[in-house]
């Protein structure tokens, strides 16, 4: 799903397209610029830089685990960043956080710990690919006294999209 919020003057605007397609799961999984082919002159506007603050990867990312808590774990994986693909098989991924979701129950309180912004660089020799990360942590309890610790992560595509990078799920207590 595709939401757009003009944050810019004129017609320029922030996109945001969410790692999920249902209409209650919009919200950030990516960003895009789109601006008029020409204006009044006929020449394209000066590129304007944007930036995302944690407020919007927050929305995004709880519109992430709500989409989880409503068990649509193949959409999150279609919509999700070809880094996610290529590190977890499809069937893998919604089976996986079927299973750990299941265990938490209904959700009775869910609230955000931390919002990280990482950069990683093609001389690092980790496990992720080099780039620009933002994740995001949330300490969820079920009704039934299990605390989940939910992390849901967003790259910045090649394509200058924001898009879902992971999602784990793991019990705390």
């Amino acid at each position: 799903m595709i939401v757009s919020r003009s944050h810019l003057p004129g017609r320029i605007a922030l996109t945001f397209v969410a790692a999920c397609c249902m209409a209650a799961s919009s919200g950030l999984a990516a960003q895009g610029r789109n601006g008029p082919a020409a204006q009044a002159g006929g020449s394209p506007p000066a590129a304007v830089p944007v930036q995302l603050g944690p407020s919007e990867f927050l929305n995004a990312a709880l519109h992430i685990v709500a989409a989880v808590d409503r068990y649509e774990m193949g959409d999150i994986w279609d919509k999700s960043s070809p880094i996610m693909q290529a590190s977890i098989a499809r069937d893998r991924f919604v089976g996986n956080t079927a299973q750990q979701r299941a265990v938490l129950g209904a959700v009775s309180n869910r609230e955000w710990r931390a919002i990280m912004r990482v950069v990683i660089s093609p001389s690092d020799n980790g496990p992720l690919p080099p780039g620009r990360y933002m994740s995001i942590r949330f300490a969820t309890a079920g009704q039934s006294g299990i605390t989940m610790e939910e992390v849901v992560s967003f790259h910045l595509d090649t394509d200058g999209q924001w898009k879902l990078a992971g999602y784990t799920i793991n019990r705390t207590n």
